[in-house]
């Protein structure tokens, strides 16, 4: 009989945080590539990245590949596509701390659409954490009530597209590897951005190569980084902990990118992080080492 593996919370936090510190660098790499790198470019050279750490890995551990409803994992692709566009551009118009509390706005229309699309139940608690976070994303997104930031409501839309991703993960739990998502929602994202990077690649100076690869490298370390800590303890406490990517995210804004402090904004981030704390450890957790 095999040894019980007890939890680790520590543990836990500790791989959490290094996942946040990962994703909000990547983000911020990001950010410092606007206006030298599009981001078809980036996502190719992320995506690329990401395939070739998943095939090594496949072959040195045997990993399985395998997919099941190829109809859900196409429009997993597509969505989770789309998303990815949609939340880098954000990254390179707006403050970055702006388009990552956006972005982690997913879980609020995760738990919007379990409800509408999947028939789940949702509590009275939830629907109070989505009408509350709908409040952080208006003073983001529009303060005055008078006019959108078009960067802020593209971060909001990656938002959105995020959460479909996340169900379409959910309904391929049952058929498909968790390695098995990433990599081909990898090489889909990597063949479809290539014709348009081509031309791009081929004029890039060599440190902005490097800033594209180490995206890719960011969001591997984070995706290990999630996934260690959710089996080092219950997905409910740990989930929690993820909305240190934002907090992180808000310090590069302010360090490296001389963001202003606005009181719309930081008042905004903190009704979305708060929700979505809430709505973390309160619906299931099913797709939290996937990415959008």
């Amino acid at each position: 009989m095999g040894e019980e593996i007890k939890d680790s919370p520590q543990l836990a936090i500790s791989w959490m945080l290094l996942a946040s510190l990962a994703f909000a660098s990547g983000s911020a790499l990001v950010k410092w590539t606007a206006g030298n790198v599009d981001v078809w470019t980036v996502v190719f050279g992320r995506s690329l990245v990401i395939t070739i750490a998943i095939l090594f890995w496949s072959y040195i551990s045997g990993a399985s590949l395998k997919v099941g409803n190829h109809s859900r994992l196409l429009w997993r692709c597509v969505v989770g596509l789309s998303a990815m566009l949609c939340y880098f551009y954000s990254v390179q118009e707006i403050p970055l701390s702006n388009a990552v509390t956006l972005q982690y706005s997913s879980p609020i229309f995760v738990a919007l659409f379990s409800g509408i699309m999947l028939s789940e139940r949702v509590s009275p608690l939830i629907y109070s954490c989505i009408i509350f976070s709908f409040i952080g994303v208006i003073l983001i997104v529009s303060p005055s009530l008078k006019s959108i930031e078009t960067g802020a409501f593209i971060a909001l839309l990656s938002g959105v597209l995020s959460a479909f991703a996340y169900l379409a993960v959910r309904g391929l739990k049952d058929s498909s590897s968790p390695d098995g998502i990433v990599f081909w929602f990898a090489v889909f994202c990597t063949a479809l951005t290539f014709p348009f990077a081509i031309t791009k690649l081929l004029k890039l100076e060599f440190i902005d190569i490097l800033a594209v690869i180490g995206v890719g490298v960011c969001a591997g370390i984070g995706q290990t980084g999630m996934t260690r800590a959710y089996h080092a303890a219950r997905a409910a406490y740990v989930g929690a902990f993820s909305y240190a990517t934002v907090i992180v995210g808000g310090v590069y804004s302010w360090l490296l990118f001389d963001q202003e402090i606005v009181i719309s904004d930081l008042v905004g981030t903190l009704f979305i992080v708060i929700s979505g704390a809430i709505l973390t450890i309160n619906t299931p957790k099913t797709s939290k080492i996937q990415d959008p």
